[in-house]
C-alpha cells in the first residue's frame, strides 16, 4: 500500500517571495496592458481625427444604440433620436441637423432654425403648395427662391425623397407614392423617428410638417413640439431639408454646436448668411446675385439713428410707399439713408410688393405683379429670411392695397397682421455691389468691410 506523502509546508520567506513576485507580474501587465491600451486609444482617435468624410465621421464619433438617445440603426441606414448634442452640420453659411446617414453614405440634414415664415397656400397638397415653389427650382418663374441661395446646389446634393403621410393619432399610414426633389421639409416619418417632440428636432418654433391628419388637415409642429393640424391658410417656420452626396468631405468639427462638422466646400461658396458692416452698422447677406448682395441691417432701426424703437408702418394703408411722408417707405429712403456715411454706394434695387390675401388665393407669385423702385425697402414676406435673433417687425408686403393691415414677422415661426398704425420694429434691406468689400472673412467677428 501506497503511502501518502506528506504536504510540504511552505514557509514565511518562500510565502513572501511568492507572493512579491505574483505581485510584480500582476504589476507588469498592468503596465504594459494600460501603455497598449494608451497606444492604441491614441492611434485610433488619431485616425478618426483624420477621417474626412462626413459619413465615416459620424459612425466614428457615434456608438449605435438600441434604446434612448443617439445614433440608430435600421434597414435604411442610420438615424439620430432623442436629445443628441453631436449632429450638427455647417454648409452654406448656415446650420443643420443630421437626421439620418442612409445605406448609400449619402446625409439628410433639416435646417436648424427657420428660413422664412408664410401661409401653405390654396392647395393642401405639398406638391402644390407656396413652400414646393419656393424652395425649389421649377419651369414656372420666380421659383427656388431658398434654391438660390445655397452655392452649386447639383455638385453637393441629391434628391430628397419623401411622402405625403397621413398621421391617425400615434400611427404613421405610409403613403404609396415617393416624390424626389432637391429641397423639401421635414416629413410625418422623420419627425416621429426622431422621438418627437422630445429630440433635437424640437426648436421650440412653429414650423410646416409634410403630411395630414386623419381629418386631411396640413401639418405643423407647434411652439411645444407637438404635430397639430391646421388649415393651409396659416403661417408657420419652413425648416428646409436637404440630401447630401456620398463621400462629402469635412474641413473640420466634431459635430457639436459649438464645433459643427464643417463642410468642404473649396472655391463653391456665396455671400449669403455673412456679415457685412458698413459704417458702425452690422448687415447680413440675404441674397447673392454675383455682382450684388442684398443685406438685412441685423438690428432694428428707429428715430434718426436710434435704434431698437419701434414706429407705424403709415397712418392709413399698408402699401409700401416713398412718397407719402406718414409712409415707413419715405421715412427709410428720405429721412434715414441720406444721414447714413455710405448711402453713396446703395443701389436702387425693385422691391416686389404685390399683395398677399386671400383674393389672391395666398399666391406667393402675385408678390411680383407691382413693385416700387427705391434705395431702401424691407423684407419681403417670401425672401430668405436671415435675421432669426430679430422678431416683431413689419415685413413689406401689403394684405390690401386698400385695407390698413399690414404682415408682422414673428422669429418663433408665425407670421402675424397688425394695424399700420400699431408702433413695431423696422429691420430695413438695401443692395451694394460685392466689389466694394475690400476686406474680412464674412463672420460675425471679421466681417466684410470697405476699407
Amino acid at each position: 500500500m501506497a503511502k501518502k506523502r506528506k504536504k510540504k509546508k511552505i514557509g514565511k520567506k518562500e510565502f513572501l517571495f511568492n507572493f512579491f513576485s505574483l505581485l510584480i507580474i500582476m504589476c507588469i501587465g498592468i503596465y504594459f496592458g494600460g501603455r497598449s491600451f494608451y497606444y492604441y486609444s491614441k492611434q485610433n482617435n488619431t485616425l478618426n481625427s483624420e477621417i474626412s468624410i462626413l459619413s465615416e465621421k459620424i459612425v466614428a464619433n457615434n456608438r449605435v444604440t438600441k434604446g434612448g438617445d443617439g445614433l440608430h440603426q435600421d434597414k435604411e441606414g442610420y438615424y439620430f433620436k432623442g436629445s443628441v448634442k453631436n449632429n450638427y452640420v455647417k454648409f452654406a453659411n448656415r446650420d443643420f441637423r443630421i437626421i439620418r446617414l442612409n445605406k448609400d453614405n449619402t446625409i439628410k440634414l433639416i435646417s436648424e432654425d427657420n428660413a422664412s415664415v408664410f401661409m401653405w397656400g390654396d392647395d393642401s397638397s405639398y406638391k402644390k403648395s407656396n413652400l414646393y415653389f419656393w424652395l425649389n427650382k421649377t419651369n414656372n418663374k420666380n421659383t427656388g427662391i431658398y434654391y438660390e441661395t445655397l452655392p452649386s446646389v447639383e455638385k453637393f446634393l441629391v434628391k430628397t425623397k419623401y411622402r405625403e403621410d397621413k398621421l391617425l393619432e400615434s400611427k404613421v399610414e405610409k403613403s404609396n407614392e415617393v416624390y424626389s426633389d432637391y429641397i423639401s421639409i421635414l416629413t410625418i416619418d422623420d419627425y416621429v423617428n426622431a422621438s418627437g417632440k422630445n429630440s433635437y428636432l424640437n426648436n421650440g418654433k412653429y414650423s410646416w410638417v409634410i403630411g395630414h391628419d386623419q381629418d386631411d388637415m396640413n401639418l405643423y409642429i407647434n411652439e411645444e413640439g407637438s404635430l397639430e393640424g391646421t388649415g393651409n391658410y396659416e403661417s408657420y417656420g419652413i425648416r428646409p431639408v436637404i440630401t447630401l452626396k456620398k463621400n462629402i468631405k469635412i474641413a473640420s468639427g466634431d459635430g457639436t454646436k459649438d464645433n459643427p462638422y464643417v463642410i468642404k466646400q473649396g472655391k463653391d461658396i456665396n455671400y449669403v448668411d455673412q456679415y457685412v458692416k458698413l459704417g458702425n452698422d452690422m448687415w447680413k447677406v440675404y441674397r447673392d446675385n454675383g455682382g450684388v448682395l442684398r443685406l438685412s441691417l441685423f438690428k432694428y432701426v428707429g428715430n434718426g439713428t436710434t435704434y431698437n424703437e419701434s414706429r407705424p408702418f403709415s397712418n392709413n394703408t399698408s402699401e409700401f410707399n416713398t412718397l407719402d411722408y406718414n409712409n415707413i417707405g419715405y421715412y427709410l429712403n428720405n429721412q434715414l439713408v441720406p444721414n447714413l456715411s455710405y448711402s453713396n454706394i446703395m443701389l436702387d434695387t425693385n422691391y416686389f410688393i404685390g399683395e398677399i390675401s386671400n383674393d389672391t388665393s395666398l399666391n406667393y407669385s402675385n408678390i411680383f405683379t407691382n413693385v416700387v423702385n427705391c434705395k431702401m425697402g424691407l423684407l419681403n414676406i417670401f425672401d430668405y429670411n436671415p435675421t432669426n435673433n430679430l422678431t416683431d417687425y413689419y415685413l413689406i408686403n401689403t394684405m390690401s392695397t386698400v385695407g390698413s393691415m399690414a404682415y408682422v414677422y414673428n422669429n418663433l415661426g408665425l407670421l402675424e397682421e397688425a394695424n399700420v398704425v400699431e408702433e413695431k420694429y423696422i429691420v430695413p434691406t438695401i443692395s451694394i455691389e460685392k466689389k466694394v468689400l475690400k476686406k474680412g472673412n464674412g463672420t460675425l467677428e471679421n466681417p466684410y468691410t470697405m476699407e
